[in-house]
């Protein structure tokens, strides 16, 4: 009897399951090639990673090429043996750093200035300029980057203008300086972009929050302080946990298109080194290893900061 009263459950689950999918059919077929695209390019990928555990022979391919010494972390003992890895870490580590906290509050700040906008047309002109150069392609914004910073270019023809004793110089030139280029760059072609989702969070807040401070004597940055900020804290909580992933991942398109012979070698970091030593030496295990130690990592920092994030702001993104 117990069994037939389960059985029945069970089957009575299935078909309101049924009628759940049948009754939003179309919302599934819309988000079918987003699941078919990322179970082809990011999950079936996966097989690849046994490379990391082996010394990959093309010609033997994966499964034929012998195992790595050490029971197979060969690889990843040989991440913290090479010293020219080392320096690429540390490197890696502070440029994303740099790039995440130091870049973190322009977009919400951004955001808080186009909601104080009252002008219509003004405000979708601001934000269209803003967003502009996030759609532009890496290769193009370093393309503008050296043009703008060349000894002929636009900064040193007015750094001229206002200092006349100025010498012009090319701090693309100087590894010192290169830190400072990326990190401008960066937050030029992404804080209008990432301002969005903040945006649309400070939308969504009670406008009868604003009408009642207003009438107790709250002015504007009263208003914001107390009133849009912690409104929209959940937000900016799950945007900085799920940017913390990236960072040990510093965008390798811009370091490798900003790096030249005078500044590669003291700023190399983790993609540009592997791209060199894995890739174009076709060292393939080594390079599988360290991109594997890299998720591994980024996983770690995602988990404990949500984990934290949960103990003391009670907010998280599970």
């Amino acid at each position: 009897m117990e069994k037939t009263m389960e059985q029945t459950l069970v089957n009575e689950k299935k078909r309101t399951k049924f009628k759940e999918i049948k009754k939003y059919k179309g919302a599934y077929i819309m988000i079918l090639p987003a699941i078919i695209s990322a179970i082809i390019f990011s999950y079936l990928p996966m097989y690849g990673i046994i490379m990391a555990f082996k010394n990959f022979d093309v010609k033997l391919g994966i499964w034929g090429s012998p195992w790595a010494a050490n029971h197979g972390f060969e690889h990843f003992m040989a991440i913290f043996e090479n010293p020219e890895m080392f320096k690429a870490v540390k490197n890696t580590i502070w440029f994303g750093l740099v790039i995440l906290f130091g870049g973190y509050p322009f977009p919400i700040i951004l955001a808080l200035m186009f909601n104080e906008i009252r002008s219509k047309w003004f405000k979708k002109t601001a934000q269209t300029i803003a967003y502009f150069p996030h759609f532009l392609s890496w290769i193009a914004v370093i393309g503008l980057v050296y043009t703008f910073l060349a000894k002929e270019g636009p900064f040193n023809q007015l750094m001229v203008s206002l200092f006349p004793s100025w010498e012009p110089v090319n701090p693309l030139m100087k590894s010192e300086y290169f830190l400072e280029i990326m990190y401008i760059s960066h937050l030029w072609k992404n804080v209008g972009y990432s301002s969005v989702v903040f945006l649309a969070a400070i939308t969504g807040v009670d406008p009868g929050l604003y009408e009642a401070a207003s009438i107790d004597g709250c002015g504007k940055l009263k208003q914001v302080w107390h009133i849009t900020l912690p409104s929209i804290k959940p937000t900016m909580v799950i945007v900085l946990i799920m940017s913390l992933g990236g960072l040990i991942n510093v965008n390798f398109e811009q370091v490798y298109g900003l790096q030249n012979a005078f500044t590669q070698l003291d700023n190399e970091v983790i993609g540009t080194l592997v791209y060199r030593q894995g890739i174009m030496g076709g060292k393939y295990s080594p390079t599988t290893a360290f991109g594997l130690f890299q998720g591994v990592v980024s996983l770690i920092l995602v988990t404990t900061a949500n984990w934290v994030s949960k103990k003391v702001t009670d907010q998280s993104i599970w």
